[in-house]
């Protein structure tokens, strides 16, 4: 039997704060989370596609009943038993919203949005870093045998990246269209400046589709500067009892990532991202039209 949660998907780009309000969520007894994310779910027969902007055109009623029937299973196995709200972050799910809306009709949708100057800024340093072991160990328990294939592709570009001198041949995040063109053409800030763009304007676009009272859009700003902000977000997905959360909010939340960007990135390395992310920077509020 398949539990019936109330299924709430963050939304939003590599590096935005997505596993933060995931976690800060997950202190409720109310809220069970999938305690990684699971690309190989959402690629269920369609691994061979070398992206990750699925569209509804590349689901069938079988792929819906296998995440329908697998999500719920890969929640944290301390999850309160009567829990009632199912969270889940996937930061590719930013690029197929509609897949995921087909998928389940019901679902709630939070955006979580992050300047796109910070976001660029730390994931080029993502890219760069080597696997962590430990995670890697235990993100590949969830792995089931029926998503052989991706575990095999997730292995290979995990660790054959490590040790290529090629970059095109290790992709950290969501896949683009284009994304391994870029990877082997383009600068490290240029890739991860698109992929921001990607990430953004892809999610906002197909939310647009979405019923407005399944739809919250927040920034990573606003997240860290103001403990109503989490207030809200409980709110919206229907958590009741905060209290675990606002104490797990003051425990864990800071702002002293939020202008580290400004000493991080050279004015050489803005002069090659901002032509890039401009346009969704505006569009988002971080530049004045």
């Amino acid at each position: 039997m398949i539990k019936d949660f109330q299924p709430v998907f963050i939304i939003g780009a590599g590096r935005s704060g997505t596993k933060l309000l995931r976690d800060l969520l997950a202190a409720s007894s109310e809220v069970a989370e999938v305690p990684y994310d699971v690309g190989y779910v959402w690629r269920y027969k369609n691994e061979r596609v070398p992206h990750d902007e699925l569209t509804v055109s590349d689901l069938s009623e079988s792929i819906a009943h296998y995440v329908r029937k697998t999500l719920p299973n890969l929640v944290n196995k301390n999850a309160d038993k009567n829990a009632s709200v199912m969270i889940e972050k996937s930061v590719p799910n930013s690029l197929r919203v509609a897949f995921l809306a087909a998928i389940y009709p019901n679902a709630k949708f939070i955006h979580l949005i992050r300047d796109g100057r910070a976001v660029v800024e730390s994931a080029a340093r993502m890219w760069t870093l080597p696997p962590q072991k430990g995670y890697l160990k235990d993100k590949l328990k969830y792995f089931p045998l029926s998503n052989y294939r991706y575990a095999i592709w997730y292995l290979m570009n995990m660790v054959v990246g490590r040790f290529s001198s090629k970059r095109g041949q290790k992709v950290w995040g969501p896949r683009y269209k284009g994304m391994d063109i870029d990877s082997e053409s383009q600068s490290l800030d240029v890739i991860c400046a698109r992929q921001w763009k990607h990430c953004v304007d892809k999610a906002q676009q197909q939310l647009s589709d979405v019923a407005s009272d399944r739809v919250l859009t927040l920034t990573y700003e606003s997240l860290v500067s103001d403990e109503s902000a989490i207030e809200s977000v409980c709110d919206f997905i229907g958590v009741n009892q905060v209290e675990d959360v606002i104490q797990r909010y003051r425990q864990q939340v800071t702002q002293e990532n939020l202008e580290k960007w400004r000493d991080r990135l050279s004015s050489e390395r803005l002069a090659v991202i901002l032509p890039e992310i401009e346009s969704t920077l505006r569009n988002c509020g971080y530049l004045e039209n």
